[in-house]
């Protein structure tokens, strides 16, 4: 099993999202946008990004979607996500025992994606998966435009 991007450490990192918006559902496109505000949340204009800004995450999105879906099916077979068939699809609610089990993991790490999902939820849960889309369009736009320039570029524009 890989240790990084795993259906695990994406399941719990959905837990951490449908916990912060709990009694919302959410579909699976909803998740994986949600997900990459976790991680690039500086990017869109919130706290520090957990990860580093490099110039392939626009592309994390695609490539996320099914490992995402494996860790929220994982998550429902052990009782922490529970799935709610609605006039979306098939969507995504925390279960009963999601926040006491986040609770057990005491970590730096834990405690900056609670963080960042109360964020990320204030800030995008009431928004269509469309504009949610749009908002981080214009952000990969932004990131083409800061890796295309050179260091010389750069000082230019400071």
């Amino acid at each position: 099993m890989q240790p990084l991007n795993s259906p695990l450490e994406l399941g719990v990192r959905v837990l951490v999202v449908l916990t912060a918006c709990f009694p919302r559902t959410l579909d699976l496109d909803q998740l994986v946008l949600m997900d990459h505000c976790l991680l690039h949340s500086a990017d869109l204009g919130g706290p520090p990004s957990l990860l580093p800004a490099v110039s392939t995450r626009s592309g994390e999105l695609g490539l996320k979607r099914t490992v995402l879906e494996h860790g929220a099916q994982l998550m429902a077979r052990a009782g922490m996500v529970e799935v709610v068939t609605s006039e979306k699809g098939l969507t995504f609610r925390a279960g009963e025992e999601a926040a006491p089990f986040l609770r057990l993991i005491s970590s730096p790490m834990m405690r900056s994606l609670s963080a960042i999902a109360e964020w990320a939820v204030a800030e995008f849960a009431d928004l269509s998966t469309e504009q949610i889309r749009t908002r981080m369009r214009t952000v990969s736009q932004q990131w083409a435009e800061e890796f295309a320039l050179t260091p010389d570029d750069k000082a230019e524009h400071a």
